[in-house]
């Protein structure tokens, strides 16, 4: 089983427990940023008090479109110089509205304060913000009982030479997203969202994770 996939089970298992509960009733480089924050599960764990904001509404009928994994290759082609390798578990994806894919972002930024996430160095830092934006995500179409598919919901790793949301240079994880717009990167440490056409830094991503 690869890093990536492990990492986003790893996050799903941890999440849907904190849910189902819930619901039961100035810049660094190399992976480092001041507002990186680290929550405390087993306190959330032990608490029976917690709820969550509700997501935005996704249901079996809510618009989308399908979107193959050679289409989403074909369209970092067009949009990048140097293509970035695409990892992948499924090879197709829903593509939903551009305006769901907003709530959605605005959505996941509202979970700091009810999960009480602190800063915690190298603990949990960019990659782990984005793993966590996609299991999120990945858990919404679970308990809507969408059979279509998953998100085009992913994220990637990307080296900086040009300052992007707060983040100068370096090594740093995003989330990359498809909607009926096309392509978009998502800053998921304070929302950022902006089409991959736009990003300053699309010819520097290394790898991109399905």
């Amino acid at each position: 089983m690869s890093l990536p996939l492990l990492c986003r089970l790893l996050a799903c298992c941890t999440l849907l427990a904190a849910w189902s509960r819930a619901a039961g009733a100035g810049p660094e480089d190399q992976f480092t940023r001041s507002t990186r924050l680290q929550p405390n599960f087993e306190a959330l764990a032990k608490s029976a008090l917690l709820t969550l904001p509700a997501p935005p509404a996704w249901g079996g009928s809510s618009a989308a479109t399908i979107w193959t994994i050679d289409e989403i290759k074909a369209e970092f082609a067009k949009i990048t110089d140097t293509p970035p390798q695409v990892n992948f578990v499924r090879t197709q994806f829903l593509r939903p509205d551009h305006a769901w894919m907003k709530d959605f972002k605005s959505w996941f930024r509202t979970l700091e304060k009810p999960l009480k996430i602190r800063f915690e160095d190298q603990l949990w830092d960019c990659d782990n913000y984005a793993n966590c934006f996609v299991a999120f995500a990945d858990l919404l179409a679970l308990k809507a009982g969408d059979t279509r598919g998953t998100f085009c919901i992913g994220w990637a790793t990307v080296f900086y030479r040009r300052a992007f949301a707060g983040i100068r240079s370096g090594a740093h994880a995003v989330v990359i997203v498809g909607t009926n717009q096309g392509l978009f990167i998502i800053e998921p440490q304070d929302g950022t969202m902006v089409a991959l056409k736009d990003f300053p830094n699309r010819d520097t991503i290394e790898a991109v994770y399905f």
